[in-house]
């Protein structure tokens, strides 16, 4: 197992500390405090399972004293002041001069939310790169967000009780192709019936002003004084593509959209020992072993075969972000492809039944 040694945000070597995902004080206002299920992992696979657990307890130990008890405090006073009685239900205003910090206060929590996934899926690409957390410790003032970033502040209602969730997005002219790296990450918090969403700029220059579907009331950069709930209430039918960054808006003439490389998937489930994932004909399933899902996660791929009931063949891979459908076609091209390449070829035995496979070291260069 790697062990985290440095603080995730300023790289010291002072003991690390545990820090609350959402602050504890959360538990103490009057929320459900029923015990939920916790899960972290990839955007479109089986996320791991991280047991049973009473709300607003989940910690992270990848935090030095100095900056939980310093600036991160800090910020979890003034969200508890300002936030609270939204949280709940009951209208509210936030001040200006306390916008920055709720703005912040959000993007420290979407940060600390990522390193709940080990450190091993981080290394191999999950999460945000290290160098936001060192920009955000930086940062000259630690009551206001990084630059190149953009919040507004909603109303949920729904049964979902807290959730955090980051989303990588593509900034880029209508009139070219998508990049293929993500230029922005979206960060969500929700909880109770408070919902604040971020955008932050990383790797572009593009002079955008964002907004949301809903109308959303702008948090940051701070103006009047918000008064709280405003815009459309985000539903628990909405909240899919809220998270999921589809509800983000920008002036002609550029886009924004997620990162279809870590968004557009299709989604697997676990069926018995083996994965269930919907073919791109969206009418039927196909399986694989739960075993090689494993092993993608640390980092080892392979590739097969498999037809659907249309009767297409479609060459699979596994990468640690899920099943990703790389080539389709007839059964005899597909396999064709499948003998091209240059690994001798594997048995896996599931529930009785033998599954043949392919190591492979990098994804195909075929793409469906």
């Amino acid at each position: 197992m790697i062990w985290v040694t440095k603080c995730a945000f300023c790289g010291s070597n002072d003991r690390l500390t545990r820090e609350h995902v959402l602050g504890s004080w959360l538990s103490g206002i009057g929320l459900d405090g029923a015990p939920g299920e916790r899960r972290a992992g990839w955007l479109n696979r089986i996320s791991r399972d991280l047991g049973a657990g009473q709300p607003f307890t989940q910690t992270v130990r990848d935090v030095c004293a100095r900056c939980n008890n310093g600036w991160m405090s800090q910020l979890e006073a003034v969200a508890r002041r300002v936030l609270a009685p939204l949280i709940l239900g009951d209208a509210g205003v936030v001040e200006p001069g306390d916008a920055g910090a709720i703005a912040s206060w959000t993007h420290k929590t979407a940060l600390v939310a990522m390193l709940v996934s080990s450190v091993p899926d981080r290394a191999a690409g999950y999460g945000l790169p290290s160098s936001e957390y060192r920009a955000f410790h930086d940062r000259p003032n630690p009551l206001l967000p990084l630059p190149h970033s953009e919040f507004w502040i909603g109303r949920y209602l729904g049964p979902t009780t807290a959730i955090q969730q980051v989303t990588p997005m593509v900034v880029h002219r209508e009139s070219q192709p998508e990049p293929k790296l993500p230029q922005a990450y979206l960060m969500t918090v929700l909880v109770g019936q408070l919902i604040v969403q971020g955008v932050r700029l990383t790797n572009s220059r593009a002079e955008i002003k964002p907004s949301t579907r809903q109308r959303l009331p702008r948090l940051w950069p701070e103006g009047a004084q918000i008064r709280w709930p405003s815009g459309v209430v985000v539903d628990e039918d909405g909240l899919e593509n809220f998270l999921g960054g589809r509800d983000l808006l920008v002036e002609p003439p550029f886009a924004v959209a997620p990162w279809r490389h870590a968004t557009e998937l299709n989604e697997s489930r676990i069926v018995k020992s083996t994965i269930e994932v919907e073919a791109p004909c969206g009418r039927h399933v196909i399986y694989y072993p739960a075993a090689i899902a494993s092993l993608a996660i640390s980092g080892r791929f392979h590739a097969f075969v498999a037809s659907c009931e249309c009767g297409v063949a479609y060459l699979i891979e596994t990468l640690p972000d899920g099943a990703h459908f790389t080539m389709a076609g007839s059964e005899s091209g597909v396999r064709s492809a499948y003998k091209q390449i240059d690994e001798r070829e594997i048995s896996i035995t599931d529930a009785g039944a033998e599954f043949v496979c392919k190591p492979v070291r990098r994804g195909i260069a075929t793409s469906y």
